[in-house]
C-alpha cells in the first residue's frame, strides 16, 4: 500500500494505492470499485454467474474480503475458495521447477477461486480501508524463498505473477 499526494486517476481526488500493474493511483472508492469487479468478474468468465455460493470460514483474510463482496453464504452447490495470486503464481512456479502437482485450482465443477487474480498487497490495502480485522499470513522456508523471487520478478515486470498464473491456467497446470 503506497499512500502520497498523489491523485487519483480516475477522479483526481487524493490516491489511496498505487497500483504497478495497472500503471494508476487509485482513491478508496475507485480502489475498492476495481477489485470487486474483477472479483466478480472472473466468477462470470468461468462460467460461475448464476450460482450459488458456500464459503469456507478458515478465518483467513482472503475469507473476510469474500465474506466483504458477497455479503452471505447462500449454502449453494460452489465453495468459494480462499487462495490469491501468490499461491497461483507459487503453484505454477513450483510445477515447472520440481514437477510438483499444484495445490491449488482455479475452478472445478464445485470450487472456485475468485481472487486468483487478487495479491496478498491488494488484499491487505483492501481490508485496512475498510477497517476489517485480519491476519497476515507469513511465509517462511522454500514457499518464502520461491515468493520472494516471485515478488522480485513483479517488481521489475509488473503483471508478472499474473502472466504467470495465466500461462499456467492455458497450459492447464492450475
Amino acid at each position: 500500500m503506497e499512500k502520497s499526494a498523489s491523485k487519483c486517476f480516475t477522479c483526481g481526488r487524493e490516491a489511496y494505492f498505487y497500483s504497478a500493474y495497472l500503471k494508476q493511483n487509485l482513491c478508496k472508492k475507485h480502489f475498492e470499485k476495481m477489485l470487486i469487479r474483477r472479483v466478480r468478474s472472473a466468477l462470470i468468465s468461468k462460467g460461475y454467474k448464476q450460482k450459488a455460493f458456500r464459503m469456507t470460514d478458515d478465518g483467513s483474510a482472503a475469507y473476510r474480503m469474500l465474506k466483504f463482496v458477497f455479503k452471505k453464504d447462500d449454502n449453494g452447490t460452489v465453495t468459494l475458495e480462499n487462495s490469491v495470486l501468490e499461491d497461483f503464481a507459487l503453484a505454477v512456479l513450483e510445477y515447472f521447477l520440481a514437477k510438483k502437482k499444484p495445490a491449488h485450482q482455479i475452478g472445478l465443477k464445485t470450487r472456485f477461486n475468485p481472487l486468483y487474480q487478487v495479491s496478498e498487497e491488494e488484499l491487505y490495502a483492501f481490508l485496512d480501508m475498510k477497517g476489517i480485522k485480519y491476519k497476515k499470513r507469513t511465509h517462511g522456508g522454500r514457499e518464502g524463498y520461491l515468493l520472494d523471487f516471485m515478488k522480485d520478478v513483479e517488481k521489475r515486470r509488473p503483471g508478472g505473477m499474473l502472466s504467470a498464473v495465466k500461462m499456467g491456467e492455458k497450459i492447464g497446470v492450475i
